[in-house]
């Protein structure tokens, strides 16, 4: 099977990656997009190449380099199936779709949980700002508890998606700010701890 012309310059660097770019699903959800506020560059596979690039600056050990560099390559490549399903009736979250697809690969749970949740801090900072705040750091909670074996590589993950783009940088102030806060918030809560409030 042939690569897209352009395919090239997302360079995989292991077998595991080269597969991946060789299926028909994520060679069309490379291509998918167009420029948009958010994504002045298009298509997906330019905005994972930037997020690659940005995984490239950060000090990470090597098995965390692999696996944050999958989830680059699948957090939004089935933005192409989100869009034809939401056409039908039908949305499902692409992060859910790619996490699903990634599954049939045996990839580590971690990669799949952070593909899975990858827009999460950002929907709960869009519901901070729209004046939600109860319920934006209830979901930031839960995102934190379901995340917590690998908050760190979520945190970097995090930075690399955001800082990509014309993106809002003002989310990862945010995160910044609130997630020590949730998380003290869990620890009084528990049951060796006294109630408080956020």
């Amino acid at each position: 099977m042939t690569q897209e012309p352009d395919i090239h310059l997302l360079r995989p660097e292991n077998q595991l990656e080269f597969d991946l770019l060789q299926t028909p699903e994520f060679r069309e959800g490379m291509q998918w997009g167009k420029p948009r506020p958010g994504h002045p560059e298009g298509r997906v596979l330019l905005h994972v190449r930037e997020v690659l690039d940005n995984i490239e600056s950060l000090p990470l050990a090597d098995a965390d380099r692999v696996d944050l560099r999958l989830v680059a390559f699948a957090h939004d490549t089935f933005k192409y199936r989100e869009d034809q399903l939401s056409h039908q009736g039908n949305p499902v979250h692409h992060g859910h779709l790619a996490a699903r697809y990634l599954k049939q690969w045996n990839v580590p749970k971690r990669v799949q949980e952070l593909v899975h949740w990858h827009d999460e801090a950002y929907y709960s900072w869009r519901m901070y700002q729209l004046g939600m705040e109860e319920d934006s750091l209830t979901r930031l909670s839960h995102l934190i508890q379901q995340l917590s074996p690998w908050w760190s590589l979520f945190e970097a993950f995090f930075r690399a998606d955001t800082l990509t783009g014309d993106k809002d940088p003002a989310p990862l102030t945010w995160l910044k700010k609130w997630q020590p806060k949730v998380q003290m918030y869990h620890r009084l809560n528990s049951p060796q701890g006294t109630a408080s409030r956020l």
